[in-house]
């Protein structure tokens, strides 16, 4: 897990929006490999393993599906990933073709419950979760797979920022509060509007802060 992209994280369970505090016990530079997410407002704990954050230990990973140039370079250019200060957010089956999307995109790469065979490092950070544990209008890109559930894609729509991106399969409706700018026989990119209200305003009660043992 990268550390900086800690900031983008939420305790899933239900109570006000909260920061989470990492304590590491294992880094590479700026990626943690073994610590543990806590929650200052229930003092859940989530640990980090091999890199992983890992919220709902029931959240399961498809089984291995082999990266595509395609899909990889399809990702990289209808989200329009090419600022190293952007985050993308691949979930499930997207997530598998995250290697190749780092090497051809400088933005660090987040993701959701990915399949199996990739490794968290080197620009890509896995967590895994029955929801969606990411701050509203934090994302900068969001890809979808055909079996997120309707409900978990409007969670996942309101971590976009205003005006930027989804990629979706063409077998799903695109979601409310976005504008399609394209589409062909496998997927649609769309844009969500500028100012569109994707959730109520949350006050944070402090800033993130991270321990090292």
């Amino acid at each position: 897990m990268f550390v900086p992209l800690v900031d983008s994280l939420r305790c899933p369970n239900p109570h006000d929006e909260t920061w989470l505090v990492a304590s590491i016990e294992r880094a590479d530079e700026r990626d943690v490999k073994e610590g543990t997410l806590g929650c200052p407002s229930c003092y859940a704990e989530y640990p980090i393993v091999d890199g992983v954050v890992v919220f709902d230990s029931a959240a399961t990973r498809s089984a291995f599906i082999a990266p595509s140039e395609k899909d990889a370079t399809r990702i990289a250019a209808a989200l329009d990933l090419t600022d190293q200060r952007m985050t993308a957010l691949l979930v499930g089956e997207c997530g598998a073709h995250a290697p190749l999307v780092r090497a051809m995109s400088p933005a660090q790469l987040l993701l959701l419950n990915p399949s199996d065979g990739v490794v968290s490092g080197d620009g890509v950070s896995i967590i895994l979760s029955s929801a969606v544990p990411i701050a509203a209008s934090s994302m900068d890109a969001v890809a979808i797979d055909a079996h997120v559930s309707e409900a978990t894609v409007a969670s996942l729509r309101a971590t976009l920022r205003g005006g930027r991106r989804m990629l979706g399969p063409a077998s799903r409706p695109v979601p409310a509060f976005l504008t399609e700018l394209a589409r062909d026989a496998d997927v649609w990119v769309a844009q969500l509007e500028a100012g569109a209200a994707t959730s109520a305003p949350v006050l944070l009660s402090k800033r993130p802060r991270t321990e090292s043992r």
